[in-house]
């Protein structure tokens, strides 16, 4: 499992990350207008998607439970958009307004490893994996903003600002034939409900955000399941002059606003996760603040729609490419090369190429192929380099043929992404003098 790479840099970050709780800076009230409409779009959008995946996290394996998949993902992959395949996850979605849940976690320092607590703005508020625990595990309770009581010695408390919070975990695999290796150290995650009170089901459920009035109800609700002002609900007041509050109920005028403003503002969303204006070699590089509360609501709220779950920046870097070296649309009626330096990409833990198509929601998918193959990286088998120790992935929507075949990356019919990840990225790629390579026209 590379041991010697997956554990670069835990000294650098430190350990368990801390809690989110503290008063996020308030923004002054927003007018009722579009420029209002907008700033309070872009707030309240990560609760909209936490509500729609986690209404189906509530249906199965149901709420304060823990659902395991113990495959790596593939094209029938739907539940979520941009889903990785170099992991296999563990995922619960919990609800803390009755207590505390207690999630046990296995110490394991020979593979990557990642459990993540996201609140309802979709922020990563705490973690236990191999960065931010040293691969140690143990007993951790994760509560509510209101809870008040005391934790047994040796319990680590995880405080979120959201009575919804989603957990997932992600556990690295190096192919099918570690498949079984890695659901054995999945098999050790395990949860329990300590709360006095069954969980509070979601009260709306989700049916299209471009629908103003399921939007503004989905939202207010959950604005309305977190009490206690902290983190982003100090901003909740803000808002309420379009109609977006805890428990508000917006009138036909607002309904009428938000039902003009909400396609203009999901395809802003579209266009700011493709990050145009961070553009180098034709890959978009990430904005600072992913993953985290330091984000814009812009960015978080771009975020939500194009890579829901991503890791701050300290965990895992992500680089979109949606054009070739020459700035022309990526299409798969054309053949591509990528060229991998020699050293490779300068990742602590291990990096990968994934290939997705582009729906028309916005959201990225996994595409069939007849070898199954959905990413290539530094764990795929049988990668020919060349002379001078470089690799050129081939990427293409037909199968190439001669010694470089086994580089195959398959790819989407028509518009298609490809998504690079770097798991515990190197310095060199958090300061962003390590440039991605470019995809070139074959």
């Amino acid at each position: 499992m590379r041991r010697r790479d997956v554990l670069w840099g835990i000294g650098a970050t430190g350990a368990l990350a801390a809690s989110a709780c503290s008063t996020v800076g308030a923004t002054d009230p927003v007018e009722a207008n579009e420029a209002g409409l907008e700033a309070a779009f872009f707030y309240a959008f990560p609760l909209y998607e936490i509500a729609r995946t986690g209404q189906n996290r509530a249906a199965l394996p149901g709420l304060n439970k823990l659902g395991a998949r113990a495959v790596l993902s593939d094209d029938t992959s739907r539940q979520i958009t941009a889903p990785n395949n170099d992991t296999v996850y563990s995922s619960a979605q919990l609800e803390l307004s009755g207590g505390p849940i207690e999630v046990i976690a296995p110490t394991e320092t020979d593979r990557y490893f990642n459990i993540t607590f996201m609140d309802a703005f979709t922020d990563n508020f705490a973690g236990i994996g191999t960065r931010l625990t040293n691969g140690k595990g143990g007993t951790f309770w994760v509560v509510g903003p209101q809870w008040s009581g005391a934790a047994p010695a040796g319990v680590t408390v995880l405080r979120s600002s959201t009575n919804d919070v989603w957990m997932l975990g992600r556990i690295v695999v190096e192919g099918p034939a570690d498949l079984a290796a890695a659901k054995a150290v999945q098999d050790k995650i395990r949860i329990r409900s300590l709360a006095t009170t069954p969980p509070k089901p979601f009260g709306v459920a989700c049916t299209n955000a471009e629908d103003a009035a399921n939007f503004l109800a989905v939202v207010n609700d959950m604005m309305a399941r977190s009490p206690g002002g902290l983190g982003h609900m100090s901003r909740a007041s803000n808002f309420a002059m379009v109609g977006v509050g805890p428990g508000l109920t917006p009138t036909p005028e607002m309904i009428a606003m938000w039902s003009a403003y909400l396609p203009k503002g999901i395809a802003k969303l579209k266009e700011k996760f493709i990050f145009r204006d961070l553009t180098v070699n034709g890959w978009g590089y990430q904005e600072k603040g992913v993953g985290e509360a330091s984000a814009s609501d812009y960015l978080r709220a771009a975020i939500a729609l194009g890579g829901l779950a991503a890791l701050p920046e300290a965990e895992a870097m992500y680089f979109q490419a949606t054009n070739d070296e020459a700035g022309a649309r990526l299409d798969g009626a054309n053949k591509y090369v990528w060229r991998i330096p020699p050293d490779g990409v300068p990742a602590g833990a291990f990096w990968s190429l994934t290939m997705y198509q582009t729906e028309t929601d916005g959201r990225f998918f996994l595409v069939k192929n007849p070898i199954n193959r959905f990413s290539i990286g530094d764990r795929t088998p049988d990668l020919v380099r060349n002379a001078d120790g470089s690799i050129d992935i081939l990427i293409q929507r037909d199968a190439p043929t001669g010694a470089l075949a086994s580089n195959w990356l398959p790819a989407a019919a028509g518009q298609m992404r490809m998504s690079l990840r770097a798991y515990l990225p190197k310095a060199e790629l958090r300061n962003r003098s390590w440039k991605v390579p470019p995809v070139r026209k074959a």
